[in-house]
């Protein structure tokens, strides 16, 4: 991919990131900025214009880097789990994507003051084990190309025995770090969803093949059946594409699997249903303590569809419910 303009902040020019992804696009117009905001909230924004041409935006994060996570993500049991903000904004066009909601733009952030980070995780560690998500607010493997930021995270989990990350994915990386800390997440669709509501994302086969190959690997892998999408058809569409997953993915490999219906802060729905044309997000949902989602017994059918699949070929205690 390209960007036809970066938008740089003046205190970020001198870190080795910003040259690194600079020299990465030597036909980009650079233009310096004071502040990412001026670019990225500025008012009267088109998401959908921006996402035909998104702009990249490289910044200094001198604010909060790591979060704690929200109760509707998933902890996989574990006591401390967080997620960082390393970039905001994601290179794919999911139409049900909460960042549709969140952000007032479609253009990408990337923050270069990666020791920061670091310095934060260590903090973080003095306090016991911790499990950070890296993908919550963009998908880091698929930027890795012109960032390295899955290199940086995967090498700072290497050389710290309490830190454990998650890197979730739509894409197909190549390549895996091979570890029990390090996770590859790769957030599976059927078939029929990905081509009406993930565009730009790898193709199912494509996501298949690269868990292949990251087992392959020795990687740790983890399959997230989220969002399950409601469908008119969602008996056949979870149905056929459960029979692929299964035929095609040796499950007893696997470290955990997860699954979840769409939900979504209620606040974060009204701002996505301006930025998206896709159905799936106009379906009448629920209010619950703030969240939309899916009528119970909707999502009781959903869950069930994939889980009993699962059980078939997989131990029922790797896999976790949202």
């Amino acid at each position: 991919m390209a960007f036809s303009h970066i938008y740089v902040e003046k205190r970020a020019l001198g870190y080795p990131l910003t040259q690194k992804i600079l020299s990465t696009f030597p036909g980009s117009k650079v233009i310096e900025i004071h502040h990412y905001k001026d670019v990225f909230n500025r008012k009267h924004q088109d998401f959908k214009v921006q996402a035909a041409s998104r702009k990249l935006v490289l910044a200094v994060n001198d604010g909060q880097r790591i979060f704690e996570t929200a109760p509707v993500c998933q902890d996989f049991d574990a006591e401390r789990t967080f997620y960082s903000e390393n970039a905001m904004n994601c290179i794919f066009d999911c139409e049900y994507c909460f960042l549709k909601g969140m952000y007032p733009g479609a253009n990408l952030v990337v923050f270069v003051n990666l020791r920061d980070f670091e310095k934060d995780v260590d903090e973080l560690l003095r306090e016991g084990p911790v499990h950070i998500n890296t993908s919550y607010e963009t998908d880091i493997p698929a930027i890795n190309g012109f960032t390295g930021l899955s290199d940086f995270w995967t090498d700072l989990a290497a050389k710290r025995e309490d830190l454990t990350i998650e890197l979730r994915t739509k894409s197909a990386p190549s390549s895996f770090a091979v570890s029990e800390r390090i996770i590859y997440a790769f957030s599976l669709s059927p078939e029929e969803i990905t081509e009406r509501f993930e565009h730009g994302t790898a193709p199912l086969k494509v996501r298949l093949e690269a868990i292949k190959r990251a087992m392959q690997q020795g990687a740790a892998v983890r399959l997230c059946f989220d969002p399950v999408i409601y469908v008119s058809d969602y008996r056949e569409c979870y149905g056929r594409f459960m029979d692929q997953v299964i035929s095609s993915i040796d499950l007893s490999k696997v470290r955990d699997v997860s699954i979840g219906t769409f939900r979504i802060s209620k606040d974060y729905l009204k701002q996505l249903r301006r930025n998206s044309e896709g159905s799936c997000v106009l379906y009448p949902f629920e209010n619950r303590e703030g969240y939309c989602v899916y009528p119970d017994e909707v999502r009781e059918k959903m869950i069930s569809l994939v889980k009993d699949s699962l059980l078939e070929v997989m131990d029922g205690g790797k896999i976790y419910e949202y």
